[in-house]
């Protein structure tokens, strides 16, 4: 792609999708410089073990799931614009708590209660800014503005944990405020800078039962249940896979805030290609490649003898996070009825939300009882991605999810 052409691809795209791109970027960079070192600042500092760890991460999660389908119907039902401005005036408050424990050394409890509220306050956005990006979006470009999104928060994690790893020597309360800050411009550029998109209002009652009702649309059911089983293997990123490489390789903490700035760089550089490609091979290839490259990328961890490895691994890994995240959300904004791609994009919230909650919960066990056999610890995993990739190579075709569909009208 020439430089004139890329520049008028991006000059196609509507000012508020560039808005939200530049929310996702700030917001990641302060995310990006905290969340890898959670995991390590409970098990190394505060001194529990992995198993405990996986257990906060779980119930984190699934109350992030709550809020992802909460966020969702709010997008729904008032606005994507309100529903953006709580969610990062939530944000602001919580990081800004966690901040406050992380600094006094509180205890676990204390520790994973407001880690939970920041994974609430957290969730409850993403399916507002993921449903203004398709109202903002035509269909048939869905796969490259989800890509290009996806450019935004990881260009952010590419940044962020280089901070991140940096400020750790001075403290670890310093990484969410970092993120609080973050979180404050972000608030600053919905409130002055977005205006609303939605176009259609969802006109039903609200009842918790009517977001379950899309688990009746079959095509979606079956691309929700093979995605939580990657979300799985996505879920070792910031837990098993942060904690095996400082501990069991034994590189340092800076050294893994450089592996996640890595990963970053990955997605900047390889994002654009990855859209490309997944517009070439389709929706069902997309996600069974993405499936394959993390699969292989985890279980190359177990190979790791040090730092030039893991960058390896990382890069793999990375590689089918930029196959798979585009592909997917672009599926599930075209399979949506229109007045419901809020409450869609809630419902796959979910699933992302239980697989990642029972990713590092998983991977804290297998870490607890299979430390003496990496081969095993990260082969259970790289099994779990396999399985994802059969369950979408058999299950889906691409004109179920093309967003062609008479529903979608």
């Amino acid at each position: 792609m020439t430089a004139r052409r890329l520049l008028d691809t991006l000059s196609a795209y509507d000012r508020r999708f560039w808005i939200l791109f530049a929310v996702q970027l700030i917001v990641a960079i302060g995310f990006g410089a905290a969340m890898p070192f959670v995991s390590i600042f409970l098990h190394d500092v505060v001194g529990v073990s992995m198993t405990y760890v996986g257990t906060i991460m779980l119930v984190s999660a699934l109350i992030s799931a709550v809020g992802r389908v909460l966020g969702g119907e709010i997008a729904d039902r008032f606005g994507r614009r309100p529903l953006l401005t709580f969610g990062m005036a939530a944000r602001v408050v919580t990081f800004g708590a966690m901040a406050y424990v992380v600094h006094i050394r509180a205890s676990a409890l204390v520790v994973g209660g407001v880690f939970v509220a920041v994974r609430f306050a957290g969730s409850m956005v993403r399916p507002g800014l993921s449903a203004m990006v398709a109202d903002v979006v035509e269909s048939s470009r869905r796969v490259e503005a989800y890509a290009l999104f996806r450019i935004g928060a990881n260009a952010g994690w590419a940044i962020g944990p280089a901070i991140g790893g940096f400020l750790v020597a001075t403290s670890y309360a310093s990484l969410f405020l970092l993120t609080t800050f973050a979180s404050l411009i972000g608030l600053v550029l919905i409130i002055f800078f977005t205006t609303e998109s939605i176009r259609q209002i969802e006109s039903e009652q609200f009842a918790f039962r009517r977001v379950l009702d899309v688990a009746r649309d079959l095509r979606f059911l079956m691309l929700c249940g093979w995605s939580v089983l990657l979300f799985v293997v996505m879920g070792q990123f910031a837990s098993t896979f942060a904690v095996f490489s400082t501990q069991v390789v034994g590189i340092a903490k800076a050294q893994l805030g450089v592996l996640f700035t890595i990963s970053g760089v990955v997605v900047v550089l390889f994002q654009w290609p990855a859209a490309w490609l997944a517009g070439r091979v389709g929706i069902r290839w997309g996600l069974v490649l993405g499936c394959i490259l993390y699969a292989l990328g985890y279980f190359s961890v177990s190979f790791a003898a040090g730092f030039p490895f893991l960058i390896v691994s990382m890069v793999i890994i990375t590689l089918g996070e930029v196959t798979f995240t585009p592909t997917s959300m672009a599926a599930v904004a075209n399979m949506a009825p229109k007045a419901k791609i809020g409450r869609y994009m809630g419902f796959f919230g979910l699933a992302e939300a239980l697989g990642w909650s029972l990713g590092p919960f998983v991977g804290g066990i297998l870490f607890d009882s299979l430390l003496g056999a990496p081969s095993a610890l990260w082969g259970i995993i790289a099994g779990i991605g396999l399985a994802a990739a059969a369950g979408f190579a058999a299950t889906t075709r691409d004109s179920r999810m093309s967003g062609l569909n008479e529903s979608n009208g």
